[in-house]
């Protein structure tokens, strides 16, 4: 690589790097091309993507980022995984690091507005088997629907209840 090629390298790093809410690193040695082809895939699916890091590039371009964290990480050969959306790159990698067993994680980063968090591969796969925001959203809904649903019940027995001690009676002048 020439200089400008690397300058481009770090600066499209420094971006990823500045925008991403979610950062894992994985080492991905001895994975084909078929795996990594079907994990890109995947986080493309859920809106998160894959970098290949060159490490001493990305040491330049982590520097004043909130993924800062990960520099003593970034050696060997490490892939970074990243998200605007902390629930589905992590659904991705937990998933796919159950699947094939030659895929690690590392660490992870999780970008908040009080600061980034760094997460143990424990923290990821919890964060991973979280419901995901539709579902999450669904059972909010749930829970907000419930005491008004039980409200309508009991305003509506009053009514029932007369109805049926008419027919009780009815039916007890009717024999």
């Amino acid at each position: 690589m020439n200089k400008t090629e690397k300058e481009e390298m770090v600066g499209a790093l420094s971006n990823i790097f500045n925008s991403a809410q979610v950062g894992f690193l994985a080492d991905y040695r001895g994975l084909t091309v078929e795996q990594v082809t079907e994990l890109r895939r995947k986080l493309h699916d859920s809106a998160s993507g894959m970098k290949v890091l060159k490490n001493r590039l990305a040491k330049i371009a982590i520097k004043d980022t909130p993924f800062e964290g990960l520099l003593d990480q970034l050696t060997d050969t490490r892939a970074f995984i990243y998200g605007d959306e902390p629930v589905g790159p992590a659904k991705v990698v937990t998933e796919f690091s159950k699947d094939v067993e030659k895929f690690s994680l590392l660490q992870g980063i999780l970008v908040s507005d009080t600061g980034a968090s760094v997460l143990d591969v424990a923290q990821v796969k919890a964060l991973g088997n979280l419901p995901s925001r539709d579902v999450l959203i669904a059972q909010l809904l749930s829970v907000m629907n419930a005491p008004i649903g039980k409200f309508v019940r009991t305003i509506n027995e009053v009514p029932a209840k007369f109805v049926r001690t008419l027919a009780a009676v009815a039916a007890s002048k009717g024999e």
